[in-house]
């Protein structure tokens, strides 16, 4: 029997100080098997309308702030020699943001999180536990 092959692996990251300790273990682990990185940061539909609101004062908003986590990904990514693909996902249920972005990217593994953001699954419980229960391929979930 061969051993799987991991080629595409999504990365849900939520820019919180966890993500620093995740995006260094799964770019390095992403590095030693030659795989691609997908970064996805999932926005509550319910931020949208605020978020438009925000953008015609001028101010920021959870759109300017998925584009900077997603950037610091990207340059980390860059850094450690790992090819990355950033993407927003709009979903008042992460996980279910997160397992539709592992399809549209045909990601053969996801990373993701034992905890995230503090009190941002509290509606739902937590999204890492979604994402395992109802994910297709393998989850690998990082302490």
């Amino acid at each position: 029997m061969s051993s799987p092959s991991f080629r595409r692996i999504l990365l849900p990251v939520d820019g919180s100080l966890s993500t620093e300790k995740l995006l260094r273990q799964a770019l390095e682990f992403a590095r030693r098997i030659g795989a691609c990185v997908n970064a996805v940061h999932v926005l509550p539909e319910s931020d949208l309308a605020a978020d438009a609101g925000r953008r015609l004062s001028g101010s920021g908003g959870p759109e300017a702030f998925a584009r900077r986590v997603l950037q610091e990904v990207s340059v980390s990514a860059s850094l450690a020699g790992v090819a990355c693909a950033t993407m927003v996902g709009h979903s008042d249920e992460a996980w279910r943001a997160i397992l539709r972005a592992a399809g549209d990217t045909e990601s053969d593994l996801i990373c993701i999180l034992a905890h995230g953001r503090p009190g941002a699954s509290d509606r739902v419980g937590s999204q890492t536990a979604q994402v395992v229960e109802h994910a297709s391929l393998p989850v690998l979930v990082f302490r």
